[in-house]
């Protein structure tokens, strides 16, 4: 089975979804990898709350200079 790629935008992050096998999936976020997951929908997911959960920790950082 070959690798599938997809990848989406979510904000300012590139968030990487690839297919490794039949029930296992690889997330990455700006190209640093970030998880596996069993379904596509959970991958999605996962890649989206950790690009608002980045977003949020700039936010902080920021605000407490």
């Amino acid at each position: 089975m070959s690798i599938t790629r997809t990848t989406f935008a979510v904000r300012s992050h590139v968030i990487g979804i690839e297919r490794l096998e039949k029930n296992r999936w690889r997330v990455s976020v700006d190209g640093h990898h970030f998880a596996s997951f069993c379904s596509e929908s959970r991958a999605r997911a996962a890649g989206r709350i950790e690009a608002r959960r980045l977003d949020f920790v700039a936010l902080d950082a920021a605000g407490r200079r």
